[in-house]
C-alpha cells in the first residue's frame, strides 16, 4: 500500500533571505539614479497600484531574484539576462528572464491570484486565496540534447535544472502576498514528476493514478518513462491504455489547507487508485517512439534493446 506522499520543505536558506527582504526592498522604483524606463523595466510613474500583486516593482523583483541567487545561477548557464515584467493587470503578471545572447526567454512564468474553488477545494476552503502558476517555461537554448539527456515530451531545449529553486521562491512569493498555497496544473506526466516533491494533487484519486503510473515505470530511465506515458503505452489489468490526465496540484502553506490532504476521504481515494497494477506495453512503445525527436547517434545499449533499435535502419534526428 502506498504511503502518504510527503512534501519537500522550502530551502532553509531561502527562508532566511525571505525574512531579510523588506517591503521597501521589493517595491523600490529606482537605483543608482536610474529610472525604471532607463533600465527597460517599466514606467517611471508606476504607483503602488501598479506593483505586481501590490508588492513588487520590476526592479524589486530583480533584487529579490538576485538575493536568492537565482538570477546569477541562470546567468551562469545562459549568459547576460534582462528581466521583463508584463503587468497590464498587476494580479496577473508575466515574468520573463530574457537571454541577451540567444534572444529568447529562458524563464517565462504566468501567474495570477485565485481561490481554492478553481482548483477543486470545496466548503470552507473554497475561498482560500491561492497563487496560481498558469505556465512555466525553463530552457537552455545554448545546450543540445544528447543521449545522456534526451528531450522530454514538450521540450524544445534542455531545461535549466533550476525548477526546484524557482518553485521555492514562488512559494515564498505566495506567502509574501498573503495567499495560502501555490497551485498549478501539470500538462504532462513529465511535468507532474517535476512538481511531485513540492505539490500534491487536490483530488486524491488523481494522486493515486499518478503514483500508479510512476510505479509502473520505476525500472525505466526518467525520460523514457515520460515518453511511455505520453504515448499511452501503459496498460491496466484489462489491457486498456492508461493516460495521464491533467489535474490541479497544490503546495499548501497553511495548516488548515494541509488538513485537506490528511482527510480520510482523500487518502482512501489515493489508495484505491494507487493499487492499480499497470504494465508497460513494450511493443506499442517501440512502434510509437519518436525517433525523429531524439539526438543523433545510437541510444545506450539498455534503451536500444528495449526499443528494438536497429542500427542499420535510417533514423532522422533534429
Amino acid at each position: 500500500m502506498e504511503a502518504m506522499p510527503r512534501i519537500q520543505p522550502i530551502n532553509p536558506r531561502y527562508r532566511r533571505i525571505y525574512q531579510a527582504l523588506s517591503g521597501p526592498d521589493l517595491a523600490v522604483s529606482e537605483s543608482a539614479g536610474m529610472t525604471l524606463e532607463d533600465l527597460g523595466l517599466g514606467s517611471a510613474e508606476a504607483s503602488r497600484g501598479d506593483l505586481v500583486f501590490g508588492t513588487y516593482s520590476p526592479q524589486g523583483l530583480e533584487r529579490a531574484l538576485r538575493a536568492y541567487g537565482l538570477f546569477q545561477r541562470v546567468e551562469e548557464r545562459v549568459g547576460p539576462l534582462e528581466l521583463r515584467v508584463v503587468c497590464t493587470d498587476p494580479y496577473r503578471p508575466r515574468i520573463i528572464l530574457w537571454s541577451r545572447r540567444f534572444y529568447v526567454p529562458v524563464a517565462d512564468l504566468d501567474l495570477r491570484r485565485t481561490t481554492g474553488a478553481e482548483v477543486g477545494l470545496g466548503d470552507a476552503l473554497a475561498a482560500t486565496p491561492l497563487l496560481y502558476l498558469d505556465s512555466l517555461l525553463l530552457q537552455n537554448p545554448g545546450r543540445a540534447f544528447d543521449w545522456n539527456r534526451p528531450p522530454l515530451p514538450g521540450q524544445n531545449h534542455p531545461g535549466l535544472k533550476l525548477a526546484g529553486h524557482i518553485l521555492d521562491v514562488l512559494l515564498l512569493m505566495a506567502r509574501r502576498i498573503g495567499t495560502e498555497a501555490l497551485a498549478l496544473t501539470p500538462s504532462t506526466f513529465a511535468a507532474a514528476c517535476v512538481y511531485d516533491r513540492r505539490f500534491l494533487f487536490v483530488d486524491g484519486a488523481a494522486q493515486g493514478r499518478f503514483l500508479a503510473l510512476r510505479q509502473a515505470g520505476r525500472h525505466l530511465p526518467r525520460w523514457l518513462h515520460a515518453w511511455a506515458v505520453e504515448l499511452h503505452c501503459m496498460r491496466d489489468e484489462h489491457g486498456e491504455a492508461v493516460a495521464f490526465k491533467p489535474s490541479p496540484m497544490v503546495s499548501p502553506l497553511s495548516s488548515r489547507l494541509g488538513l485537506h490532504f490528511d482527510a480520510n476521504t482523500w487518502d482512501d481515494a489515493l489508495q484505491l487508485d494507487a493499487r492499480r497494477q499497470l504494465t508497460l506495453d513494450e511493443e506499442t512503445l517501440q512502434r510509437r517512439f519518436p525517433w525523429e525527436r531524439m539526438p543523433p547517434g545510437p541510444p545506450p545499449e539498455r534503451v536500444a534493446e528495449l526499443l528494438g533499435y536497429d542500427p542499420l535502419a535510417p533514423v532522422v534526428a533534429h
